[in-house]
């Protein structure tokens, strides 16, 4: 009785040692095989969020169509980050508009300073794009006419090779 539990005891950790050796990904790979609708669906729920939230926050524009939307149509730049980082380098022609400041005025209910460029297409610049695509939100849903946000913020700007004053 004691050697036959002895060899069951030898064969079941023999089996915990050899039976299964998946690795993860050969694991997390037979749970998407089996579960691929839930997978799915999770993918199709991620991307439709993505494409709202994308096309609420305003059309988002290049570093290179920003020049030429400047150059052309004689667009605003807003930059909205705080001021010491506006004094370390932006957009040459900016406006410094500190998205502390503007959010103190929006929520005040009153007239924000961006109301002042009237018809002007508006593009709003933070350092990642974050703040400016909250900032289109808000405004678009006041009546803005054009409201464009530099896509990646002034990170892509510079990834871009695009020049900053001080």
């Amino acid at each position: 009785m004691v050697d036959k539990l002895k060899r069951q005891c030898i064969l079941i950790a023999r089996k915990k040692q050899t039976g299964n050796n998946h690795s993860r990904m050969q694991k997390f790979l037979i749970f998407v095989s089996e579960q691929w609708f839930l997978i799915t669906l999770l993918a199709a729920a991620v991307a439709a969020l993505a494409w709202l939230e994308n096309r609420r926050a305003g059309k988002s524009i290049s570093s290179h169509a920003l020049t030429t939307m400047v150059n052309r149509d004689a667009a605003v730049v807003i930059d909205l980050r705080d001021k010491a980082d506006f004094d370390n380098g932006h957009i040459v022609d900016a406006v410094n508009l500190p998205f502390s400041k503007w959010q103190l005025q929006h929520n005040a209910g009153g007239k924000t300073d961006l109301q002042q460029y009237g018809d002007k297409p508006l593009v709003l610049v933070c350092k990642m794009g974050q703040q400016s695509s909250y900032v289109a939100k808000r405004i678009q849903t006041e009546g803005a006419p054009a409201v464009y946000r530099l896509a990646g913020g002034l990170m892509e700007w510079q990834g871009a090779q695009m020049p900053l004053v001080k």
